[in-house]
């Protein structure tokens, strides 16, 4: 069994209510991996934010919060883990900055071989793999015992919207993990894309409802826009 990651690693719930979505199970894994691969940066959201966001994040989110992310995806080989799995390494400030998070996205299929979401993960010992996204192998040797993830009910189901996008989201009724105080949280999650960008929120709360961590912390979640050669 995979053990829990506990702290940093969830994606909150935008406001969904107005958009229609299909059922799950109309597509296949290749679509919604290839439009998830690429590089990104929220840079354009980030210049255009009320200057009063643009600060530090703070635990419990006491005040509204975005930070500059430049984002790179990349399919990576992990036999032990699937066919289909992305690399995540976001960097603070630049595409050269200090790396703010790690991450592998594991895409399931159910029983009829629909996609039925994504899992998430977090590296053991992360630093071992920084930029090493393009090199051939450098992630085939990953067994389970070096990630930490949710239990199964925290998989982050896919729906397909109108339009060709597709919108991937755990709600935290669903998601329940043990942090490493040993109190509950719920987790959230949401994940929007479509062909020339994404967009990405996280949080967890307590089962009070008492927010534990939101990113970003502002009141809309981080939009990225897909890099081309030229960016």
């Amino acid at each position: 069994m995979i053990a829990l990651l506990v702290i940093g690693l969830a994606l909150g719930e935008p406001d969904i209510a107005s958009e229609p979505e299909a059922e799950a199970g109309q597509f296949v894994p290749d679509d919604p991996v290839a439009l998830l691969t690429g590089r990104f940066s929220n840079a354009d959201q980030y210049e255009n934010a009320p200057e009063d966001w643009r600060r530090e994040p703070a635990a419990g989110n006491p005040y509204d919060w975005l930070d500059l992310q430049y984002a790179t995806h990349t399919r990576v080989e992990v036999p032990e883990l699937g066919e289909h799995v992305i690399y995540l390494e976001w960097r603070s400030g630049a595409e050269d900055g200090p790396i703010s998070r790690q991450r592998l996205w594991v895409f399931r299929q159910d029983e009829e071989g629909a996609l039925a979401g994504f899992d998430f993960f977090t590296l053991r010992d992360p630093q071992p793999f920084a930029g090493r996204a393009e090199e051939e192998g450098a992630f085939a040797a990953l067994t389970e015992e070096d990630i930490v993830g949710y239990p199964d009910d925290c998989l982050v189901r896919a729906h397909q919207s109108p339009g060709g996008a597709y919108h991937f989201s755990v709600a935290g009724q669903d998601c329940v993990i043990t942090a490493q105080s040993g109190t509950e949280m719920r987790i959230h999650a949401s994940v929007r894309v479509s062909r020339t960008f994404f967009t990405y929120r996280e949080s967890g709360t307590t089962m009070d409802g008492d927010v534990v961590f939101q990113v970003p912390g502002a009141p809309q979640p981080y939009a990225f826009r897909r890099l081309t050669d030229e960016d």
